[in-house]
């Protein structure tokens, strides 16, 4: 699935950019070296509660690490100060949230925050559009709903290890704030519809609105959940650019 992430940031900014550039080169160079930086980094850390999972990942030195994450911070350098700046808050909170808010029940709200800035940013890069608003907002959204389901879905191997938001609240809760997250993102679905008067986006969204529903009526269970609220925020961002 990370490399859907890659590809879902690729297309994005491609979108965003409209023509490809100079500049489109060096942001999606920057944004998918940073997007590896956290990878790897996120790795090494929980290289004990992969190998709980069975789950066997590429460990990348921090050194080599950090070479990543100076790399795409110099390149960002060579698009403008902004995006540099941008850059570098989401580089100070990834490593937070690795090294520490990952073990804290508000570790989702960070990931996402940081998701949010990587697409404001945009808007330094390729000027700032009406449709900047909707995708920040998007992004932030669909990420909180993922966080919450993947610390729902990893909650026994992550019981002894830190206290996401689904140790700290329960399982139970947590599945119960999943249908409530749900349940504003269909809300923001019928609002943005409203203002963005775009024929792709209604298609889009009441695509969306019967998928998600499907979820109250228990038709699939958190773990494909997860899967679907990437396909979706890929295919909103198409229609919504």
């Amino acid at each position: 699935m990370r490399i859907l992430n890659l590809i879902i940031t690729t297309i994005l900014i491609l979108l965003y950019s409209k023509e490809p550039s100079r500049n489109t080169i060096l942001f999606i160079l920057s944004s998918l070296l940073i997007l590896l930086f956290a990878n790897f980094q996120n790795d090494y850390i929980d290289r004990k509660i992969d190998l709980k999972k069975n789950k066997k990942k590429p460990i990348i030195h921090p050194f080599f690490q950090l070479l990543i994450l100076f790399a795409s911070l110099t390149i960002s350098t060579f698009i403008n100060l902004n995006v540099f700046i941008l850059f570098l808050i989401m580089a100070i909170l990834i490593n937070f949230y690795n090294l520490y808010a990952s073990k804290k029940p508000y570790g989702f709200f960070i990931t996402s925050f940081v998701i949010a800035i990587g697409v404001l940013s945009l808007g330094f890069a390729f000027g700032f559009k009406e449709q900047l608003v909707y995708l920040v907002l998007f992004s932030f959204l669909f990420n909180v709903q993922r966080e919450i389901v993947k610390s729902y879905i990893d909650y026994e191997y992550d019981f002894d290890i830190r206290r996401t938001i689904a140790i700290a609240i329960s399982k139970e809760k947590t599945k119960i704030l999943i249908k409530l997250i749900t349940f504003i993102i269909i809300v923001f679905l019928v609002i943005c519809t409203y203002f963005i008067k775009n024929l792709n986006f209604l298609i889009y969204s009441i695509f969306s609105i019967l998928i998600l529903s499907l979820y109250y009526l228990n038709f699939y269970d958190e773990i494909l959940l997860s899967k679907i609220i990437k396909i979706l925020m890929l295919l909103g961002f198409i229609s919504i650019l």
